[in-house]
């Protein structure tokens, strides 16, 4: 009796157990399948962009962000800003297209020696510098040319997340030969992904 007793509860706990696992894959299926609705349904929430006029250029901007006018001498300014946070700013009039000119390459340990604590140029030791120049090795940022709505655009994206900006130029954008620049300080990849949405819809008005 006590043997089909012990066979009866050996039994119960393997169908208990069977059960209970049964229930732990559903409810990590279900937790599962909750998680990738939820990164599902943030990925289509994309925020709506509004339109903005500057001189002869449009743009559109996420609705969150808000632009206003700087004072300025030579050209005209404007502020980017999400809430409380700086973004960046939009230029228009006299700007120089993008370049990094803030650092010097040398083969030459003495003049290494003499700037590389210097605030205003960096300098960095290489064994050849002439390469390591023109292939912007030591640059904070990317570099490469694209063409928006029939123009033809500077973009410059950075290299790491903690140093560099992301932006865009365009050269000549109307009869007084003015350009315009983005320069966004904020380089965070959601600024990266939105920026480079943004720089797609700039148009240039007769």
């Amino acid at each position: 009796m006590m043997e089909i007793f012990s066979v009866f509860l050996l039994t119960f706990s393997i169908i208990l157990s069977k059960y209970k696992i049964e229930a732990l894959k559903r409810v990590g299926s279900f937790l599962v399948l909750s998680c990738i609705l939820m990164m599902l349904s943030s990925c289509c929430k994309e925020e709506k962009f509004a339109p903005h006029n500057i001189a002869n250029i449009s743009l559109n901007l996420p609705k969150s962000f808000v632009i206003k006018k700087e004072p300025a001498e030579d050209s005209q300014v404007y502020s980017i800003s999400k809430g409380d946070k700086h973004t960046g700013y939009i230029y228009y009039g006299d700007y120089k297209p993008f370049e990094e000119d803030n650092y010097m390459v040398t083969v030459e340990r003495e003049i290494f020696e003499k700037f590389k604590n210097n605030r205003e140029i960096k300098a960095y030791l290489s064994d050849n510098s002439d390469r390591d120049y023109k292939n912007g090795i030591y640059n904070a940022n990317y570099y490469y040319y694209d063409t928006i709505n029939r123009h033809r655009a500077q973009i410059m994206l950075p290299k790491k997340m903690d140093k560099g900006s992301i932006g865009v130029h365009f050269d000549s954008v109307d009869i007084h030969k003015n350009k315009m620049a983005i320069i966004v300080s904020d380089i965070s990849e959601e600024n990266k992904e939105v920026f480079l949405k943004v720089f797609k819809t700039i148009k240039f008005n007769p």
